[in-house]
């Protein structure tokens, strides 16, 4: 199917010109954004309800016509074929998406639903968000593969990769169900998300809808796996659309500074007090470490030691070691008296 609204004016064509005019400015076609009843009601000087009447009264006549209609029948399979590619359930904003190229087409595909008798739409309820069905699909089957995969995150409390996810699913259920199919009805769940690093949990969790500053500082650091300037976070937030509106660095590295759960340990660089790095200046941590040995280290020993919770430049560590520390048998240090 190459153009929608071509399919529109064909199933359209016995409707009055006004009634036509008033179901375009309802669906918005040709990339208009959609008026309210009112605002068409006060251009043909008539009350909200009766546009609504006469809205309505047109699309039953067109639901008629439809059926009959070659280039509808063509467009409804490709609508339906679309659908059952996705196991009998779709995002609404998925499904429109994937069939409109061009951005002006997509309100001609709404209207088009609208019309179909073999798929069922504007479906929203307390379980999925607004979605597309066949009107085969089974609703069952959808709530036990939902059920299990809100135990499985239960257990585990943490985000799961759609791998782990998977497996931990197959473990519980000898049904035979692909992967595909188990991930697609998963997309359309409000309690069960995916988070932009692609992993699986909780709608309200952290992890998948971190709030404010720190929490998505915090989930970018967690899932880089390694320190980062706070430039460098301030950039992924913004590449990962954790925000509506722009991080600036500065507002993040004063964020980060006032948190426990962010250890300084480079020039403007993070890292997660999860990790075992320390606070405080080089030389409280090599103080620290040898404390803890309670017996002389040689500087390797020690560098080696201060690299796993500081991240800093060898040439730092070598300068407060001289500078602090007291030296033995050559490169050996330890704490003055």
């Amino acid at each position: 199917m190459d153009n929608f609204s071509q399919v529109v004016e064909s199933i359209t064509e016995e409707i009055n010109q006004r009634a036509r005019d008033m179901i375009a400015s309802r669906f918005g076609f040709g990339n208009k954004e959609s008026m309210t009843l009112s605002q068409i009601g006060n251009t043909y000087g008539i009350t909200r309800e009766r546009v609504r009447q006469i809205i309505q009264e047109s699309i039953n006549k067109i639901k008629l016509k439809a059926q009959k209609d070659a280039l509808f029948r063509e467009a409804e399979k490709e609508l339906k074929f679309t659908v059952r590619e996705k196991y009998g359930i779709i995002l609404k904003d998925d499904l429109i998406e994937i069939l409109s190229i061009q951005r002006k087409e997509e309100n001609f595909v709404k209207f088009l639903l609208f019309c179909s008798d073999k798929l069922e739409h504007n479906i929203e309820k307390k379980e999925f968000e607004e979605v597309v069905i066949d009107n085969t699909f089974d609703f069952d089957k959808w709530k036990y593969i939902r059920n299990i995969a809100r135990m499985i995150l239960d257990g585990h409390n943490k985000a799961l990769t759609s791998e782990i996810f998977f497996n931990e699913f197959l473990k519980k259920t000898s049904n035979k169900i692909k992967k595909d199919e188990f991930l697609n009805f998963l997309f359309v769940s409000k309690e069960i998300r995916q988070n932009v690093f692609g992993k699986w949990g909780i709608s309200g969790w952290k992890e998948i809808d971190p709030k404010g500053i720190r929490e998505k500082a915090h989930l970018v650091i967690q899932e880089t796996k390694k320190p980062l300037h706070f430039k460098e976070v301030a950039k992924l937030i913004n590449e990962y659309k954790l925000n509506k509106k722009k991080s600036h660095p500065q507002t993040v590295h004063n964020e980060l500074i006032k948190d426990d759960r962010f250890v300084l340990v480079g020039r403007g660089t993070y890292a997660l007090d999860e990790w075992g790095y320390q606070k405080g200046t080089v030389k409280d941590v090599i103080e620290n470490i040898l404390k803890n040995k309670q017996k002389p280290l040689h500087r390797e020993e020690i560098m080696k030691e201060v690299l796993l919770v500081r991240s800093v430049k060898p040439t730092t560590i070598v300068i407060n070691l001289n500078n602090f520390f007291e030296k033995v048998d050559g490169k050996k240090y330890f704490l003055k008296n």
